[in-house]
């Protein structure tokens, strides 16, 4: 006789493949109320880019009005293209900024602090020709940060080495440092002694520039000390220099073979200016031969530094003229370090292993399992770290998979092992950088960055895959004649469907259930009419506030 098969273990996580458990868990939450599972919140991108338009200008009222899409908010980044000539005095190539008149009337400023102003270009002609008005774009975003006196302001950089920052709600542009020579390699605030002056350091390949930022006029119209202080990288090294702000309110940031420091001097107040208010030592610390330092975590009193070059972690005291016993990791390339709760997660190798240490020995912690990243025997090295992070003290994690895009985004991993992906990553990139500092965390990858926001996914993006269940045999086939989806309360909003399929090769059948929540349904019902089986595999596809504890087939 043929029992019913039902569903409800999603506290387990996701397996390493589906003979053994959940095959997949993505953009759901099942740590949110345990044991059952709901759609994860969504991101949603702050940058206002990839924003094309043909305009025409008024040179009697210095507007140019746009033709189709609506003009991006006042303080955008633009530059300016004409197939004839451009009105005067715009020219080709300079980074201009809007003020925003209405949803397609707008004039343009030289600065942002003028756009705020409302200080516009006098325009003398109307040009000849096809105008077109672009957003400046960011590269990729290596690096993200928050101001700490506030809950709203935020930095970027990014791989072309432009600086951004959140007004408002929106990331706008800070003009004014060096982009050449640069691929945008860490970026960090330090607050001077006295506390009247906070300040941000730029790393490039070779160079570090420095400008204040203690008030919302200080990036509207920076004011940039450029190439303050040389590396030991060389330009197009694209080394990373991932800059941290010490216990100690030193600046340690890598540099090729060395990691180095930037500190306040006794007695003084820093003042990027004055020499004597600093010291800036570029080579604090030596690592061997052929070594590059990669990323920088406190852990007590020590400082590790990760090696991307061979398979070690440098603990260092700050002190020494040396680093202690390295610690070893089992696979070349040693990338991002998290400390949380005085654990460190290592992101090692490219094929998915993650380790920790309490800085005396390394354990394996966790492998993103094959299954999901769709890695086989003969594909290594398939694996691109991205962002870490901590949300809710359990360990985010970025990574892409050059198998299986669909994979990439950010895994959720609990102490003790059990995984989840949390979130997409917008269009399948890698997310290569995360700022986790609370809940809501932001994502930054290729073209922007996204925060996850209160919002929860909406059509059906939350997917589960259960295990590949052996239902009945070859010469006893099963049969399911219903399907029951019980919910631990009526949802105002949000839709489930299921699909299933008899083997891991096989596509997922159309729906053969769909509901819609409708404020009262606790226990979804459906006849299916599932005949002639012998293994079962359930997709669950879901969104909204709909919150699912189990998962019926009744014979």
């Amino acid at each position: 006789m043929i029992e019913p098969l039902i569903i409800n273990n999603f506290n387990e996580g996701v397996a390493d493949s589906p003979h053994q458990g959940h095959a997949l868990m993505r953009n759901l939450n099942i740590f949110e109320y345990p044991g059952a599972m709901k759609a994860e919140k969504i991101n949603s991108t702050f940058f206002q880019t990839a924003i094309s338009q043909i305009f025409s200008a008024n040179d009697s009222t210095d507007i140019i009005q746009t033709i189709e899409s609506v003009v991006p908010i006042t303080g955008t980044a633009v530059t300016v293209s004409s197939t004839g000539s451009l009105p005067s005095p715009l020219s080709a190539g300079t980074v201009y900024f809007i003020i925003k008149i209405s949803d397609n009337t707008a004039k343009l400023a030289t600065t942002w602090a003028n756009a705020d102003a409302g200080t516009a270009i006098n325009l003398t002609n109307s040009g000849s020709g096809v105008h077109t008005i672009v957003t400046v774009n960011p590269g990729v975003i290596n690096h993200i940060i928050r101001d700490t006196r506030s809950n709203s302001v935020y930095y970027f950089q990014d791989s072309n080495a432009r600086i951004w920052v959140t007004y408002v709600g929106v990331a706008h542009l800070v003009t004014g440092n060096t982009l050449t020579g640069g691929q945008g390699n860490g970026i960090v605030l330090f607050t001077n002694s006295n506390s009247t002056k906070v300040y941000l350091f730029a790393f490039r390949d070779a160079a570090v520039d420095v400008v204040e930022v203690t008030a919302t006029a200080n990036f509207m119209a920076p004011s940039w000390t450029n190439s303050w202080q040389a590396l030991n990288s060389a330009v197009g090294s694209a080394n990373s220099h991932n800059p941290i702000v010490g216990q100690d309110n030193i600046i340690y940031f890598p540099d090729g073979r060395y990691v180095g420091s930037i500190r306040e001097n006794a007695g003084s107040v820093f003042a990027p200016a004055d020499a004597g208010t600093y010291t800036y030592n570029n080579q604090a610390l030596d690592l061997p031969q052929g070594e590059v330092a990669y990323w920088i975590e406190e852990l007590g009193i020590n400082l590790l530094i990760s090696g991307n070059s061979y398979n070690k972690i440098y603990p260092w005291d700050r002190i020494s003229d040396s680093f202690n016993l390295p610690l070893i990791i089992p696979e070349d390339n040693i990338y991002r370090l998290k400390n949380i709760g005085n654990i460190v997660y290592i992101q090692a190798g490219k094929n998915g292993n993650i380790y920790y240490t309490q800085g005396s020995y390394v354990k394996h912690f966790k492998h993103i399992p094959d299954y999901i990243t769709n890695n086989s025997i003969y594909a290594y090295n398939n694996i691109t770290w991205g962002g870490l992070g901590v949300k809710n003290g359990s360990l985010l994690c970025g990574i892409s998979s050059q198998l299986n895009s669909a994979c990439n985004g950010i895994y959720l991993i609990e102490s003790n092992g059990i995984i989840t992906q949390d979130n997409i990553a917008p269009g399948t990139v890698l997310p290569l950088s995360l700022l986790t500092d609370t809940e809501l965390y932001f994502i930054g990858y290729d073209g922007g960055c996204s925060k996850v926001g209160s919002t929860r996914y909406t059509s059906y993006e939350s997917i589960f895959q259960s295990a590949l269940y052996r239902v009945a045999t070859k010469t006893e086939k099963a049969t399911y004649s219903t399907l029951e989806v019980v919910t631990a309360k009526p949802a105002a909003t949000g839709h489930i469907r299921v699909k299933y399929r008899q083997d891991t090769s096989s596509s997922f059948s159309s729906a053969i259930a769909t509901f819609t929540a409708d404020s009262s349904t606790v226990v979804f019902e459906q006849d299916i009419g599932l005949i002639d089986l012998e293994n079962i595999q359930i997709q669950v596809e879901f969104d909204g506030a709909v919150e699912i504890v189990e998962i019926r087939l009744l014979p």
